[in-house]
């Protein structure tokens, strides 16, 4: 944790929830910072991103997991917003002895993603006062090369992600809300396979998304075909 930041909140350790971040991470709070906003303020035992009077702004870029107990207590006093950034462009850049190397990569985010993380907390949304936000946003990825890390990278280690630009932004109330977003694109009963094929994302990915809208009680299983689980909307 940056002892700086502690130092000027006067915060006792065991009344901080996190305050170490990177720089997507800061970038998104001074984005969503408006002119009466402050950020870095404690609420409780915990401090919080931006807090606009009674309502508090969270970004979120990974572990949603780690929210669970914080949300618990911000939620009984104020409304939240959780912010989650989705990188839909991104610029690479390789710190070499010889100067800088960019190019653009060639994977684009998509809301997909969003399962990943909410894998871990599929009743997120559920929760009273709480919306979720995913932002659209291009990005800068800086890696250096270490050749005793990242061996999946060939040794680039990503070391730091910043923001060049939010394109987009959509919000959510619910599950059911977050679901309407992909309905169009799904038929009416749907197996992973299906969701994976209509949605075009991995298999992976799928198992996640039927996870998170079954334990949230969005769909439910009707049946199977042959190994596969059919699942259906709830009325």
């Amino acid at each position: 944790m940056s002892s700086n930041i502690d130092a000027r909140l006067r915060i006792p350790k065991d009344r901080i929830g996190t305050l170490k971040e990177g720089a997507l991470h800061r970038d998104l709070k001074a984005f969503y910072a408006s002119q009466h906003a402050q950020m870095e303020q404690v609420v409780g035992k915990y401090v919080v991103d931006v807090l606009h009077g009674d309502h508090v702004i969270e970004i979120q870029t990974a572990n949603f997991g780690a929210l669970r107990d914080k949300l618990d207590d911000l939620l009984t006093t104020h409304s939240v917003m959780v912010v989650y950034p989705i990188a839909v462009n991104k610029v690479l850049v390789k710190h070499t002895a010889s100067g800088d190397q960019r190019r653009k990569s060639p994977k684009n985010g998509n809301a997909l993603d969003l399962f990943d993380e909410l894998v871990y907390t599929p009743t997120l949304l559920e929760r009273p006062n709480l919306d979720l936000e995913l932002a659209y946003v291009s990005v800068e990825e800086h890696r250096e090369y270490d050749p005793k890390r990242a061996w999946r990278r060939r040794h680039w280690v990503v070391t730091e992600r910043r923001l060049e630009e939010v394109r987009s932004q959509e919000r959510f109330a619910s599950m059911a809300d977050l679901f309407d977003k992909f309905t169009e694109r799904l038929p009416n009963e749907f197996t992973t396979a299906t969701i994976a094929s209509c949605l075009n994302t991995t298999r992976n990915k799928a198992q996640k998304f039927a996870y998170c809208f079954r334990v949230s009680e969005v769909i439910h299983a009707k049946g199977k075909d042959g190994n596969a689980v059919i699942y259906k909307r709830k009325n």
